[in-house]
């Protein structure tokens, strides 16, 4: 078929740039049907139909790699090919909802504290994003049907128990090396478990399994990586110090004492 269209004119009928036409060229995805010897590029109707190709794959989600194997297959399973192309941008819809949760969760809390610690604004993001991690870690000690109760909370008391959690967490660092025993830290810690016990109820045997698992042996995963800290390795050695006097007083057994 003839050349009829200068790249000018091809970018215009396709409104398509000139410098995308070109690119293309360049990957190999979309060739001019023919090129003069000062080098001037000519497009084809043939060419039209394969660029209305491109854009209908890219707008399905496809990388110009994958688009550019696509149009050189003689033998294309269409079919399969849409299928796999679905299911990955389900996963990708999943991660967009994830992150614009937790942007929802930070925009929140700064639209009522202002600046939050970086270290306690990170462990926020990361336990969000690694939800379903810490869901199918959880299901693995406790019965399906309580880790999913505790994870069955509407939005809304969600972003009201971090927001909690936030001012909690602050509260800590701000007197990380006062006795942990004191009535200040010991009201604190107590504000904490209050919001333990709103996600799980006021089962102590629940909380019992649950500081075990905290502390499991070399051979299972580290929860500390699972499940983030907004804590320092000194900090968390000072709350933990400060959660087994709470624990102990609510007759919760801490290390077999």
């Amino acid at each position: 078929m003839a050349a009829n269209y200068s790249i000018g004119q091809f970018s215009k009928k396709t409104s398509t740039t000139i410098r995308t036409l070109r690119y293309y060229d360049e990957i190999g995805i979309l060739k001019p049907a023919f090129i003069t010897e000062s080098g001037r590029r000519y497009y084809s109707d043939n060419d039209l139909i394969k660029l209305q190709k491109i854009v209908s794959l890219k707008y399905l989600g496809y990388s110009l790699e994958k688009i550019t194997e696509f149009i050189h297959m003689n033998d294309w399973n269409l079919k399969e090919s849409l299928s796999f192309q679905r299911k990955e941008m389900l996963q990708k819809k999943l991660h967009i909802e994830k992150v614009i949760r937790a942007l929802d969760h930070a925009l929140h809390i700064m639209d009522d504290d202002g600046e939050v610690d970086s270290s306690i604004f990170i462990s926020l993001i990361l336990n969000i994003q690694m939800e379903s991690e810490h869901k199918k870690w959880l299901k693995g000690f406790i019965e399906e049907k309580k880790v999913d109760a505790m994870y069955d909370i509407p939005e809304e008391k969600q972003l009201e128990l971090n927001k909690k959690a936030i001012t909690i967490y602050s509260d800590l660092k701000n007197l990380y090396g006062h006795d942990p025993e004191s009535n200040q830290v010991q009201e604190v810690i107590k504000g904490y478990m209050e919001i333990v016990q709103e996600i799980i109820g006021d089962d102590f045997k629940l909380v019992q399994e649950l500081y075990d698992m905290g502390n499991e042996s070399e051979s299972q995963i580290d929860t500390h990586n699972l499940f983030h800290s907004p804590f320092t390795p000194e900090e968390e050695e000072w709350v933990t110090k400060a959660m087994d006097i709470y624990l102990r007083k609510k007759g919760v057994i801490v290390d077999g004492k």
